[in-house]
């Protein structure tokens, strides 16, 4: 310990059971040792200072007692779950894939919409036994608190993390691993509530990862990105109406691949679309259009090129034209 470790005010003590406690439950008359030198502890209750415990003589680093210290409470805490039924929650992000309508829109089997959502766990759902500093007989590692299931060789590391992280031959087992960052005793009283989140900034995980999921309907806007498509709608007077639209904001309700592809599509391919389109929404012809027409080229901002008449017309040019015929 250092010079001054004798004025260290520490929170946590051992009792004569062996269980850890915060000095708010200590009582005057009874013995403690500190978690990390097994040493005695004095508890200092009195009303000008705050509450703690405090060494009789040099003996242990800081560093050692709040390693010790989390292993004892991580350990309690879930021994108290396994006894009474209370969870012990860890939520992580899960990967969710949409396969749904809209992204059909984009067609293009390359794009993945994809959202993270929260995958909650209780642990003591999955591990019903915990060890403190047992060796693990699959890989002969010693974890801090070794979780494992009675029924199957399912095993989980908890390590604190107090001055050095988690060994790479630890994390190369694939042994599913949760690494607490210990700096003081607030991040023990943290691990007492036995609420732990992926997203803490105390708390790395390694090896476990929920399986993605894919899901037939959309959770919201689409991640896919900047994708624009054309929206095409048929007039009461036969016109043809364009709107561009990012992916996210088309009104499935009303759209389908029939009237909205990407913006890029150009082409003989552009063509069949629009002529597929034109032939669902007027079956009967009851406004001829030259995108129908089996003499239609390429399309270019409501315009088409004739190759009967070699140039470019408009697509009404049709009402008028003796060349006239819908391609079949």
């Amino acid at each position: 310990m250092t010079a001054d470790s004798k004025s260290i005010q520490y929170a946590f003590a051992l009792d004569s059971h062996g269980f850890l406690i915060h000095i708010s439950e200590a009582v005057r008359s009874q013995d403690y040792v500190c978690p990390g030198c097994r040493q005695n502890l004095s508890p200092v209750m009195g009303e000008k200072n705050a509450r703690h415990f405090r060494h009789a003589q040099e003996c242990c680093a800081l560093e050692t007692y709040l390693h010790k210290c989390a292993k004892e409470a991580f350990f309690e805490r879930y021994q108290k779950s396994l006894n009474d039924g209370t969870p012990i929650s860890l939520a992580l992000e899960r990967q969710v894939f949409c396969t749904g309508e809209r992204l059909e829109l984009a067609r293009a089997s390359s794009l993945r919409c994809q959202t993270s959502v929260p995958a909650k766990y209780n642990l003591t759902q999955f591990f019903d036994t915990a060890e403190l500093e047992k060796k693990d007989v699959h890989t002969g590692l010693k974890p801090d608190v070794l979780l494992s299931q009675a029924t199957s060789e399912r095993r989980c590391y908890i390590e604190m993390c107090v001055t050095h992280p988690c060994s790479p031959d630890k994390i190369e087992t694939g042994v599913p691993i949760l690494e607490f960052k210990i700096a003081s005793e607030a991040d023990i009283r943290q691990l007492m509530t036995g609420y732990y989140s992926g997203k803490d900034d105390n708390l790395t995980v390694y090896n476990w990862q929920p399986p993605a999921r894919s899901e037939e309907t959309c959770r919201g806007e689409c991640s896919v990105g900047n994708v624009f498509l054309d929206v095409w709608s048929l007039s009461e007077s036969g016109r043809l109406n364009r709107t561009t639209q990012p992916l996210s904001a088309v009104d499935l309700t009303a759209n389908t691949v029939s009237n909205a592809w990407p913006s890029s599509t150009a082409g003989a391919e552009l063509i069949a679309n629009l002529r597929n389109f034109v032939g669902e929404v007027d079956p009967d012809s009851q406004f001829p259009n030259c995108v129908r027409c089996e003499h239609a080229g390429y399309w270019e901002d409501g315009f088409l090129f004739c190759r009967s008449k070699a140039k470019m017309v408009p697509y009404t040019e049709a009402r008028q034209c003796a060349s006239y015929r819908v391609k079949t």
